[in-house]
C-alpha cells in the first residue's frame, strides 16, 4: 500500500508541477477493441470491475501501466468470501490468499494487526505477489471495510494489479491472477504512453 500510495502521489506531484511534458508519459484514452488487439502477456495492467455469477467480473476500468514493477507489486482489493484458519488462507472471489508470519496488517483504528482479526465480509487491500501455484502472499493488509459504509456496492468490487495472462479478443476477456474481466464498450480504457 504504501509503495503504491507513493507511486501515485509522485505522479501526482509531476503533473501538478507540470514536469510532464510532451517527452515524458501521458494518459490516452483508449477502445477496449484497440485494448484487446494490443495488450499482450506479461504487462502489467490495473483492472477493476465488480463481480458476476461463475467468478468473472464486468470489468468498469482497464488501465495498461508501464515503469519497472517488482514481484512483489500486485495488488487486489476486494471482499474476504471464506478464510481457512488452520491453513491461513482466505479466498477474495475465487482467489486463495496466503498470509506468512511476515505479513503486516494494519488500519485506521489499530484493532486490526494480525491474521486472527481477518473476517469474512471485510473489503482488504492487499499488496504482495502472485505466485506460479496461483496463489497470493500477501504481503501487507489494509482493512478498507469503513468504506463500505458510504459505497454499499464495494462489496462487489475487484480491483486487481499484476501482469496479464491472457487476452481472449473473442470472448473480450483479460485474465489476470486467474480471475476474468469481461470488457464490454462501457468499460473504460487508459494507457500511459510516452
Amino acid at each position: 500500500m504504501k509503495t503504491r500510495r507513493r507511486m501515485y502521489a509522485a505522479v501526482a506531484v509531476a503533473l501538478l508541477l507540470g514536469l510532464v511534458g510532451p517527452g515524458a508519459a501521458q494518459i490516452k484514452q483508449l477502445t477496449p477493441e484497440k485494448v484487446l488487439a494490443t495488450l499482450k502477456p506479461g504487462q502489467w495492467v490495473q483492472l477493476e470491475g465488480y463481480t458476476q455469477r461463475g467468478f468473472t467480473v464486468d470489468c468498469s476500468e482497464v488501465q495498461i501501466l508501464t515503469g519497472d514493477f517488482l514481484d512483489d507489486d500486485w495488488g487486489l482489493t476486494g471482499v474476504v468470501r471464506t478464510i481457512d484458519k488452520m491453513q491461513r488462507e482466505a479466498k477474495i472471489l475465487s482467489l486463495p490468499v496466503k498470509f506468512d508470519k511476515d505479513t503486516e496488517f494494519e488500519n485506521n483504528t489499530g484493532k486490526f494487526g494480525s491474521f486472527a482479526d481477518l473476517k469474512v465480509g471485510m473489503l482488504v487491500e492487499l499488496e504482495g505477489t502472485y505466485l506460479k501455484d496461483g496463489t497470493f502472499l500477501a504481503k501487507e493488509v489494509e482493512d478498507e471495510s469503513a468504506k463500505m459504509a458510504k459505497k454499499p456496492k464495494l462489496k462487489n468490487e475487484i480491483q486487481a494489479m499484476g501482469k496479464v495472462e491472457k487476452v481472449d479478443v473473442v470472448k473480450r476477456t483479460i485474465t489476470l491472477m486467474g480471475m476474468a474481466f469481461q470488457l464490454s464498450d462501457k468499460t473504460e480504457c487508459k494507457s500511459a504512453i510516452k
